[in-house]
């Protein structure tokens, strides 16, 4: 299943709470060509009929029918580096990669074949 730190829990939260509440989390892999899959996150206030709800308490992460199966092994954590607030997309299966949580709330990361890079 699909799992957060306590320090990505907060940090989400924070998150969307700036945005009023009405977001969710949405969780996605998608083919990368070489890489295997690239897992992505952003909030989002739209959803689908095919999304899958994991309830986190004080928020939802949504996850589409096709990406269920390769977050199933995810995990999201946090850390800083240089004063700059990073998710790390952990997945028992290939690996772990980064992606900062800048202005943007869009983040993907490629990882897959040893090779983990963000987008």
């Amino acid at each position: 299943m699909l799992s957060l730190t306590e320090k990505a829990k907060e940090k989400i939260k924070e998150m969307i709470t700036e945005e009023n509440g009405n977001y969710y989390l949405r969780v996605y892999a998608m083919p990368a060509g070489c890489c295997g899959l690239e897992f992505g996150m952003e909030l989002t206030n739209e959803i689908d009929s095919s999304d899958n709800f994991l309830d986190f308490n004080d928020f939802k992460v949504v996850v589409d029918d096709f990406s269920f199966p390769f977050v199933e092994n995810l995990q999201i954590d946090i850390t800083e580096k240089e004063g700059k607030t990073f998710f790390v997309l952990n997945s028992l299966k290939v690996g772990s990669c980064g992606c900062s949580s800048g202005e943007d709330s869009s983040h993907s990361c490629c990882c897959g074949n040893g090779n983990c890079g963000c987008h």
